[in-house]
């Protein structure tokens, strides 16, 4: 047996330098100080280095990184305009003009006043207007 001891890491250069010729395992609770290089940037096959703002209370959107290293996220939505209101369906309906109180004190003034609500009401959209 030789009196040689062939080392695939080792320390270089009085100790200032540390050749890793094998495999570097890091293990947990462990850490890396001095390490000041920017670092690749991470892909969805890779890690790496991204910067980014911490997450808000608020943030609710989850981004993905492309291949230009930057992140992105979904587009927002269309914004949602209510269907109207049919006979068979909900939907979203107008404010309907305001009607004053009856005062009427005969039947022919609460026929006004009566036919006065029901054209607000179809202007508004929420009474089906007359065929």
């Amino acid at each position: 047996m030789s009196d040689t001891y062939n080392a695939r890491n080792y320390a270089a250069h009085g100790g200032g330098e540390w050749v890793i010729g094998g495999k570097l395992t890091v293990l947990e609770g462990a850490t890396v100080e001095g390490l000041t290089a920017v670092a690749a940037p991470a892909s969805s096959d890779a890690l790496g280095g991204i910067k980014a703002a911490t997450k808000a209370e608020t943030d609710t959107v989850e981004a993905k990184i492309g291949e230009d290293a930057k992140l992105y996220v979904p587009t927002y939505p269309e914004d949602y305009v209510l269907p109207a209101a049919t006979a068979d369906a909900l939907g979203g309906v107008k404010l309907a003009e305001n009607q004053a109180d009856s005062a009427a004190s005969t039947i022919a003034g609460l026929n006004l006043e009566f036919n006065a609500l029901l054209a607000k009401l179809k202007a508004a959209g929420i009474m089906a207007p007359d065929a």
